[in-house]
């Protein structure tokens, strides 16, 4: 007897070949009927034996096409329609929208092997793809996928594309990239007056690699954005890069053709090679062991950040020189955000870049690539973007539309929508227009695609936010309003991460967040619930002598931190000449907000080390105090235990902290064991106060997050000594350590409070 079903396959089910997949499986079945996409995902009409209906369904769920994420199956029985045959129809537009774009993914292996293939039609093509690899976020322009919604709508198919693009049995059915050397975008070679050098692939790729060779800079478009390349092993080059794109510190990224050419100069774990190898291509933090590439890569001296080859022009360049190291950097005027726009990359980016590399497709949706660290097997991000984004994180628990705006720095913003939390794309620090307007544009973007319209705006309590301030407006439009301390923010963020129930104590280090009492805190410890938190401890208050000011310039937390110990009779920086101006700012309280933070705590060390006077960027002292302490490890060195005052919680003193490392100098210590030193005294004392809270409030599950625990040396003492009292830690998985995770938190807790009735 012929049974008739609809079945609404709901979830990542759009872009990754899914409709070509129930189309094959339909006739293994023996099922006749209807598939297509609609803007709540994919919809199938079944008729069929009633056991071959219960397999065709089984079979949906248990082998999905590999890109896909199928968040529900639904079914219902309706009326038989008298199918005599299986078809795939047009897409179709509902009044409700709750699908989602799949992430743009690296070329797969069958791609790769066509592309180097001379009897292939797309030999040497840079845009081949298929069903199960390449772009697809960063070229939707809406819902439901299809290419008349993306960028390659300008390209039509020739009837060799359109043949495989209408073939069941080929992998390129129905993929909506699909494209070949007549009918598809194409590179162009460019001198930085926008002068076309060349247009034949050949010859792009044997120029481009020739011009890196010859140290020229070469900006070159990738999946979301400019990417700005030159020859790693090449100190000249990399020093100009540096000069152009103002760049005195922060590393470059690199990219090597193959693991066996990273592991020349890297250490590489089984679990960093599999980081390495996935389709989602990450910038992967591994610590180096051969000095192959030039010493200006990274300052820092610890850890080199690289990634394999992911788009297929990539893997030209590679092919024709495989002992190349490249710079791969964001292609960006320092503190902007990624170019992605062809106009603008000649406009903003002809002063660093040399020659051009671009093609004819738009990218619709920026993205950076994404960086992570592996500590053993567990993967933790740093910036989550391509290839990972806009995939959905389901929380199986549906709240009203909620907008959480982030942070302002390493911004990320967030939607929670029905059962789903979506997390933007990194979109970086806020402080310029054009990080601004990005912002904007993205937020409009996803309220576009995902028809979405906020019932509540979720912001942080920093009232100088740029993220406030947005938020500020959408509360004008009537949206209720609700904001999250940024310390809790971080700590719920990895509460919902990690779908922990119950109390946690969470261990909130960074740099800066607004306390609810007015002042930056920033080395939080809470006992915490998604929907609220318990201030239980914190290190001690000191000026921040200048305001913002001392966050570059960090010799004048120095001052400030052995001030607060010694007043005017410092006994170390006599050479500083600024420290009489400093005392003065600091003891007539002119502009010296106080703080505990924790990362600023970092800063005035690396100063009185003599480490850092000022900084270029964002935890660069940190980064000098880190690398200095790697090299003074010590397995027997005795912690410092730094004494605390149980007054309204656990206060650790920090000026007892600055004590004990100008004690260790003037002992005659060197700067490398002082540096260890100190990251062991910050640990232990963490150590013994968690202990003590966890049998007081009887918690056994401790939540790690914050900037600071970017910091792979203070991170595994941390953990290790945590985890030796019996305690289980926690730290996100799927979102950053750093303010990345700020929004996903401010859901978590917006969330909580509408299910409680408290908004």
């Amino acid at each position: 007897m012929k049974h008739c079903c609809q079945i609404r396959v709901k979830g990542i089910v759009q872009g990754v070949g899914f409709r070509p997949f129930i189309y094959r499986i339909a006739a293994l079945f023996h099922i006749m009927g209807r598939v297509w996409n609609d803007t709540q995902g994919v919809l199938i009409h079944a008729e069929g034996g009633e056991d071959d209906i219960r397999d065709f369904i089984q079979e949906i769920s248990a082998n999905p096409p590999p890109l896909a994420v199928i968040q529900d199956i639904e079914q219902v029985e309706i009326p038989c329609a008298g199918y005599g045959d299986f078809t795939i129809v047009p897409s179709r537009v509902l009044e409700t929208r709750s699908t989602f774009i799949p992430p743009d993914i690296c070329i797969c292996d069958e791609c790769l092997e066509e592309l180097f293939d001379p009897e292939d039609k797309r030999f040497q093509y840079p845009f081949i793809t298929c069903t199960n690899c390449g772009p697809r976020f960063s070229i939707v322009d809406d819902i439901p996928y299809d290419r008349s919604r993306t960028s390659m709508e300008q390209f039509s198919l020739c009837p060799y594309c359109r043949g495989e693009y209408e073939d069941p049995q080929n992998r390129r059915f129905h993929t909506q990239p699909v494209a070949c050397p007549a009918c598809g975008p194409h590179l162009t070679l460019h001198k930085n007056t926008g002068e076309v050098v060349s247009v034949e692939i050949r010859d792009i790729v044997t120029r481009t690699v020739q011009l890196i060779r010859e140290g020229n800079i070469i900006a070159i478009k990738g999946t979301g954005g400019y990417l700005l390349g030159a020859d790693a092993r090449q100190d000249s080059a990399v020093l100009k890069l540096r000069e152009r794109k103002c760049r005195p510190f922060k590393a470059f990224a690199l990219m090597a053709g193959t693991v066996e050419r990273i592991k020349d100069f890297c250490h590489v774990t089984e679990h960093e090679k599999s980081l390495l190898l996935s389709k989602e291509r990450p910038i992967v933090l591994l610590l180096e062991k051969e000095p192959l590439v030039s010493r200006h890569i990274a300052p820092s001296g610890i850890y080199q950040g690289v990634m394999l080859p992911y788009m297929p022009f990539h893997y030209q360049l590679f092919h024709e020189d495989p002992s190349m190291v490249l710079i791969m950097t964001s292609g960006n005027v320092s503190d902007e955000p990624i170019v992605f726009r062809d106009r603008d990359a000649f406009t903003k980016l002809s002063h660093i870049a040399d020659y051009f590399v671009t093609y004819d497709r738009d990218i619709i949706s920026q993205t950076d690539d994404s960086v992570v660290f592996a500590d053993g097997d567990e993967t933790h991000f740093i910036r989550r973007s391509r290839g990972y984004v806009p995939a959905p994180f389901y929380t199986g628990k549906g709240v009203c539309h909620i907008l959480a705006a982030g942070g302002d720095l390493k911004n990320s913003f967030a939607l929670a929508k029905d059962e789903t939390i979506i997390l933007s794309q990194y979109l970086g620090d806020l402080a310029t227009p054009g990080g601004n307007r990005q912002y904007r544009d993205t937020v409009d973007r996803f309220q576009k695609i995902y028809d979405f319209s906020p019932e509540i705006i979720v912001s942080d309590l920093h009232p100088g936010y740029f993220t406030t301030a947005i938020a500020d407006e959408f509360e004008e439009k009537g949206l209720r309003r609700i904001r999250v301390q940024h310390h809790h923010a971080h700590i719920a963020s990895v509460i919902e991460d990690r779908s922990i129930e119950g109390p946690v104590i969470g261990i909130a280090y960074d740099g800066t967040g607004y306390g609810t009492d007015g002042t930056l805190w920033g080395s939080e410890i809470m006992v915490a619930d998604r929907m609220e938190f318990s201030r239980m401890g914190h290190f001690s208050y000191f000026p921040l002598p200048g305001g913002e000011s001392a966050i570059t310039d960090v010799w004048k937390i120095g001052i400030s931190l052995l001030h607060q110990c010694y007043g005017r009779d410092v006994p170390l920086l006599d050479e500083e000449k600024g420290k009489d101006v400093i005392f003065e700012i600091i003891e007539k309280k002119i502009n010296s907000p106080m703080t505990c933070s924790i990362g600023r705590i970092f800063d005035g060390i690396a100063a009185i080390l003599g480490l850092s006077r000022t900084i270029s960027t964002e935890a660069e002292a940190a980064q000098r105090l880190e690398m200095a302490a790697m090299n003074g490890i010590n397995p027997f060195a005795v912690p410092y235990e730094i004494p605390f005052i149980q007054e309204d919680g656990f206060v650790i003193r920090t000026d007892a902290l600055t004590r004990y490392i100008v004690e260790l100098m003037q002992e005659g210590r060197d700067v490398e064991s002082i540096a260890y030193l100190f990251h062991l005294a910050i640990a232990k004392t963490t150590e013994n106060v968690i202990a003590f809270i966890a049998r007081e409030k009887n918690i056994n599950n401790i939540v790690l997050s914050g900037g600071v625990f970017q910091n792979r040396l203070l991170l595994s003492m941390v953990r290790e000594f945590l985890e030796k009292n019996g305690l289980q830690v926690y730290l996100p998985r799927r979102i950053p350590v750093n303010d990345g995770c700020i929004a996903m938190g401010q859901i978590a807790v917006a969330k909580e409070m509408v299910g409680n009735g408290k908004v």
